[in-house]
């Protein structure tokens, strides 16, 4: 069992480990209501704990170089030119 102690501003600490064992991070949202006396506290899933659970192979291309190879692959089309695979 984890004690923990309300601050002035209404806020409190959660235990690491209770954090680690239901994989919340920073800024994870919490539902939150009041039974049987008791403060209960669910984890709401969203699109963001998804986030890198699926692996590409590919290397991170940033969106400058993207545009840029996008730009040539369209004057390559435009003039004619094979585009590589």
């Amino acid at each position: 069992m984890t004690l923990s102690t309300i601050s002035p501003k209404n806020q409190t600490t959660l235990s690491a480990q209770h954090l680690k064992s239901l994989r919340l991070r920073p800024g994870a949202r919490l539902r939150q209501w009041v039974e049987d006396g008791r403060i209960i506290l669910e984890p709401i899933e969203d699109v963001s704990t998804a986030f890198g659970a699926l692996k590409s192979k590919r290397p991170f291309v940033s969106i400058k170089a993207e545009t840029s190879a996008m730009e040539k692959a369209v004057v390559d089309e435009v003039a004619g030119r094979k585009r590589r695979p």
